[in-house]
């Protein structure tokens, strides 16, 4: 029997406080009954003294203890006074049971409840995992063939098993810690071990998929971008570059297993490896191809130099000489290596160079053409003014004037509305002149004249076609109809008159 005591009072000393413990010893080591007595109500006091940390099972441990003391021979008045404050005691610790099974039905109360709530959430799943928002796929992967589908409806779901798995695990706590019978106690976490069982396994098995899928997708992008080892990417360094970090990012946005966050993180850290030496490489390349690029751009300023003053000279200032020069300095740039920066301060240069010459290449051209249309306008004042005052000119004056008139004419460059312009006016001057001629020509020259005045007839019938060929073309603005239409006008009304004029020069004959 002695033995099974033994590992009875071991087994009960496992359950007791600390505190109770400490009191147990003090209670032990004192011999006077009345002050174990005191000792122990003081120790009762103060555990049922703060509601928020009462312990209960101290105060009735410490009551069974002192309990049996009573029936020691103690003084009468004494054991009168303290078998009160014992029994005081007793009340008050049943009153603050009463409160501690209100608090703690309550709390159960509200565990069932938000047990309740979480068992129908994970009866809707299907439902919820709807209502996740979708899952946003880091950008720099779009040339990689990757299931972002199959990631992202995993992904929805493992969010949602997250934040259910937060829950049951705030419910453990909240049961773990709420002062209540040990068969309630139980009797919940069994049901929450229930719940557990069907989030759990779906979880580690939705891990389990992403990981998979995650560590086949960087392995099939190692494979693939470093075909060749360190010295053959199947694309640049710097694509490559952006990719790792894309593959880095989606890592930390996937929930993945810690095995293969470790070996994509590898296989990802040695793909980095070959860039950073591959920058390396690259570094030494633009040192020597900065210097390449330093000699050429010292070998082309001279000639850009030269370029600018070549441009600066007058007898340079012709179009075509300035373009030729300029296209071959040009070309000669794109045969040789340079920096962006280098290049556009030769082409600037060049640019500059080239405009400022081709800008008083214009400014000839301009002048001669403001020349050649003062010299238009003038001579049309010229054949106004003589066509207006013929009357009061003589056939020789007359005559004199086509004559100069028409040769000013030959030399300019005219458009084609300027010519038709300037032929109406010399069809009305001929008109003019012939009609003087008749007024003093012999009887013997009427015949003559009749010829040149018949010859003068088919070229107005001319004109008037072709001003009416014109006004029919439908590509002719409203101005350039009117005046077309204008000249037509003009012109029936000289082939009338230039008939009129022929048949008096017929009757004169006959």
């Amino acid at each position: 029997m002695e033995p099974k005591k033994k590992e009875l009072t071991e087994k009960k000393s496992k359950y007791e406080s600390e505190a109770f413990k400490a009191f147990k010893e003090s209670f032990e080591q004192e011999k006077d009954v009345e002050e174990k007595i005191a000792r122990a109500l003081e120790f009762m006091k103060a555990s049922i003294s703060n509601l928020e940390g009462t312990s209960l099972k101290d105060f009735w441990d410490a009551k069974k203890l002192v309990g049996p003391l009573f029936k020691e021979k103690i003084n009468p008045v004494k054991r009168n006074h303290l078998w009160s404050e014992y029994a005081q005691l007793g009340v008050e610790a049943r009153r603050l049971k009463e409160i501690k099974d209100e608090q703690a039905a309550f709390s159960i109360e509200q565990v069932e409840l938000a047990i309740e709530a979480l068992e129908a959430d994970i009866g809707h799943y299907d439902r919820l995992v709807e209502q996740i928002p979708h899952f946003e796929f880091p950008r720099g992967l779009e040339n990689l063939t990757l299931n972002e589908k199959g990631y992202g409806t995993a992904q929805r779901e493992l969010q949602l098993l997250k934040t259910l798995v937060l829950r049951l695990d705030d419910l453990r706590k909240e049961i773990l810690s709420t002062d209540m019978r040990i068969s309630h106690k139980n009797k919940i976490l069994k049901r929450l071990s229930k719940l557990g069982d069907e989030i759990f396994p779906k979880r580690k098995e939705l891990i389990k998929k992403v990981s998979d899928s995650f560590v086949a997708d960087v392995e099939a992008f190692v494979k693939d971008r470093f075909p060749g080892g360190k010295e053959k990417f199947s694309a640049p360094y710097y694509v490559i570059r952006d990719e790792i970090k894309s593959f880095q990012g989606l890592a930390k946005l996937l929930t993945l297993n810690a095995q293969a966050f470790t070996k994509s993180r590898k296989a990802l850290s040695e793909g980095w490896d070959k860039i950073k030496e591959k920058e390396k490489e690259r570094r030494a390349e633009m040192g020597e191809r900065t210097e390449e690029q330093k000699k050429n751009f010292d070998t082309l300023i001279p000639k850009v130099e030269a370029f600018e003053a070549f441009c600066s000279k007058e007898e340079n200032h012709i179009r075509s000489k300035v373009l030729e020069q300029s296209n071959s300095l040009q070309h000669e740039m794109k045969e040789m290596t340079l920096n962006r920066d280098q290049v556009k301060i030769l082409k600037d240069r060049i640019q500059k160079a080239r405009s400022n010459a081709l800008d008083k290449v214009q400014e000839k051209v301009d002048k001669k053409k403001d020349a050649v249309k003062k010299e238009i306008i003038e001579l049309k004042e010229k054949l106004d003014q003589m066509i207006k005052n013929e009357s009061s000119t003589s056939l020789e004056d007359l005559e004199k004037g086509e004559e100069e008139f028409k040769g000013a004419y030959k030399k300019l460059n005219l458009s084609s509305m300027e010519i038709h312009l300037f032929e109406r006016q010399f069809a009305d001057l001929k008109s003019f002149i012939l009609n003087k001629k008749e007024d003093v020509v012999s009887s013997d020259a009427l015949e003559e004249l009749y010829e040149e005045r018949a010859a003068h007839l088919e070229v107005i019938k001319g004109q008037s076609e072709e001003y009416r060929k014109e006004m029919g073309g439908s590509s002719l603005d409203f101005e350039k109809a009117m005046i077309y239409r204008e000249l037509y006008d003009s012109a029936k009304i000289h082939l009338e008159s230039e008939m009129e004029a022929l048949e008096n020069l017929e009757k004169k004959l006959v």
